[in-house]
């Protein structure tokens, strides 16, 4: 068995995840979360011609050419991979599609972020391919921040504080960037056939701890724009950006302002500040979208 920990949670696995931090072993039933693999029952498997995917309190799944997965209570994972299923893209599912279910059913929200910090309080950085979050995440780090997590951050409200929890140790490069940084691809894990990205270590300050969310950054490229922006995000547009920085947001479509996310999402978009980052598309700002950043 393999133990790790992720999102501040003990993981027990029969299936090994080199991207994770390692743990001291603990039983099934001290674990947090429990990933196994076994027969899906066929009463679910034989749905896939309706419907790939759905959402529960207690019970979600997920089908797809790698894998069926079930989520039960908040708690278990059990996996079933296709004949000659790609681990590394399985191992991908597993800790996206499959963690964000089971932290749903907890009331725990995958935000699909990057997140970084410093004297102990947490900067979001949520986009859509392309907006420029690797290159605004990229700037952070070189001015001292700490990684918490390149993709997908676990956020929830304690004591009235939006908290955001760490993932794992390692970014996500395009295949251009990480040749440009002098890695060796064939050393790397390849974890993404669309955007043909891999999986990079990152070797600096990586803390265990959930860290209160100073804001979260939300970047838009725009080509309509000239000149980059930055303007704070009140009222119930700050639950809209909330619920569509999901990690989960295309899969649960309409069903993401529902109960399993809606509520929860309302209180972490109040319990935190937001801010809308406009780039324009046709020239390099980076490093004026920084200044501004820098000074809110």
């Amino acid at each position: 068995m393999h133990y790790y920990i992720i999102y501040g949670k003990t993981v027990f696995s029969d299936l090994e995840f080199p991207q994770l931090i390692k743990a001291e072993p603990v039983s099934e039933d001290k674990a947090d979360i429990v990933i196994r693999h076994a027969v899906i029952p066929q009463e679910i498997k034989s749905r896939e011609t309706e419907r790939k995917y759905e959402f529960g309190e207690n019970i979600s799944w997920l089908i797809n050419r790698t894998v069926w997965f079930l989520v039960e209570k908040g708690k278990y994972i059990t996996y079933e991979p296709r004949e000659g299923a790609n681990m590394g893209y399985l191992r991908t599912y597993l800790l996206g599609y499959g963690l964000a279910m089971l932290h749903m059913q907890r009331g725990e929200m995958a935000i699909h972020c990057s997140a970084v910090h410093c004297d102990g309080e947490a900067v979001l950085i949520a986009g859509e391919s392309g907006s420029g979050k690797s290159t605004l995440t990229t700037r952070f780090l070189e001015a001292g921040y700490g990684l918490m997590a390149d993709d997908v951050s676990l956020v929830k409200v304690q004591d009235g504080k939006a908290v955001a929890y760490p993932a794992f140790p390692y970014q996500k490069l395009c295949r251009d960037a990480a040749l440009k940084r002098g890695y060796r691809l064939e050393e790397l894990l390849y974890i993404d056939e669309e955007k043909d990205k891999f999986m990079v270590p990152y070797f600096g300050e990586f803390s265990l701890e959930g860290k209160p969310i100073r804001r979260m950054l939300c970047l838009i490229a725009d080509n309509r724009i000239k000149e980059p922006y930055v303007k704070a995000i009140t009222g119930i547009e700050k639950f809209h950006f909330c619920v569509n920085n999901l990690f989960l947001r295309k899969l649960l479509q309409q069903e993401r302002y529902g109960m399993l996310t809606g509520p929860q999402c309302l209180e972490i978009a109040s319990a935190m500040d937001m801010y809308i980052v406009g780039r324009p598309t046709q020239a390099d700002t980076a490093e004026a979208i920084w200044q501004m950043v820098e000074n809110i």
